[in-house]
């Protein structure tokens, strides 16, 4: 599994000048690296250490002659190409602390929702010795991860009273792969990848992410019953929208699985995160062996 290594820039708060309060100040910071290459095989590139070395020695935060501030922020950019590819596996966000070179005692990481919604939290003491990620779930283990939204990473550290935050820009998650309790797989992607909007035409695009559905279906594991399972999350599941585009997939499933498509099951379901078409592929049963 690729581990999304998000290489990171901060700069240590300074304190203020006797006679002056603290202040806050932020700058944007962005690390770029190198475009991920086609195969998934391997790592996407991140940036080197000369790299951020170079973006440290250029920070400003705190040279103010007027007043140190008693936080600092340094916002980073980053590579998002794996997550541009069909179901990406997690991690989805990833911190590497290696780069952080400002001095902290306690910390926190935080996901969160580009309209401010936090997804989950976890926090510690002492230094980061190990990448923090996410890999999808929220704080009691369950699904939190939504195809369609965009999401970020706040990284706070504290030494005292001051801190600093390193925070990603949001980056969005169109579609996802995750293994579930049990085995089985969720492959979900937005319905803006699939339908144009308001119809049941299919979008430009749509053939990555339902070939790929078809692939991992056809390749694993039969259920007792035949069936192909499908959930069709909607806002209005007995709108005729929503059974025009069940009809459509249907149509498209059964061709491409070779089956009748009576055994291809598209369940309307209320919307839980987002609007979002998710397939379920068995867990596999291992090698068999046959007796003749």
């Amino acid at each position: 599994m690729n581990i999304l290594a998000l290489c990171l820039a901060a700069a240590p708060a300074l304190c203020a000048p006797p006679g002056k309060g603290p202040a806050e100040i932020s700058q944007d910071i962005t690390v770029r690296s190198k475009a991920a290459g086609p195969s998934l095989a391997v790592p996407p590139p991140a940036p080197s250490k000369p790299v951020v070395d170079e973006v440290l020695r250029s920070l400003n935060l705190g040279r103010s002659g007027d007043a140190a501030p008693s936080a600092e922020t340094v916002r980073v950019a980053p590579e998002s190409a794996r997550l541009d590819a069909p179901f990406p596996e997690p991690p989805f966000l990833a911190l590497s602390p290696e780069n952080i070179r400002a001095l902290y005692d306690a910390w926190s990481f935080e996901i969160r929702e580009a309209d401010g919604a936090i997804a989950t939290r976890s926090e510690g003491v002492g230094r980061l010795r190990e990448n923090v990620d996410w890999d999808g779930a929220g704080p009691d283990g369950r699904l939190e991860i939504a195809a369609g939204k965009r999401y970020l990473y706040r990284f706070t550290g504290r030494r005292g009273a001051r801190e600093f935050v390193v925070e990603s820009d949001p980056v969005a998650v169109k579609s996802f792969l995750r293994r579930q309790y049990g085995g089985e797989t969720r492959m979900e992607v937005a319905i803006d990848e699939v339908f144009t909007d308001g119809k049941a035409t299919y979008a430009t695009g749509a053939e990555r992410y339902l070939d790929r559905m078809a692939d991992a279906l056809r390749a694993g594991e039969s259920r007792p019953d035949g069936t192909f399972r499908f959930d069709l999350y909607a806002k209005d599941v007995r709108g005729k929208l929503t059974a025009t585009r069940a009809k459509a997939l249907v149509a498209r499933f059964a061709k491409a699985l070779g089956t009748d498509p009576s055994k291809v099951k598209i369940q309307p379901t209320p919307v839980e995160r987002s609007e979002a078409l998710a397939a379920f592929v068995p867990a596999s049963k291992g090698a068999r062996l046959h007796v003749e």
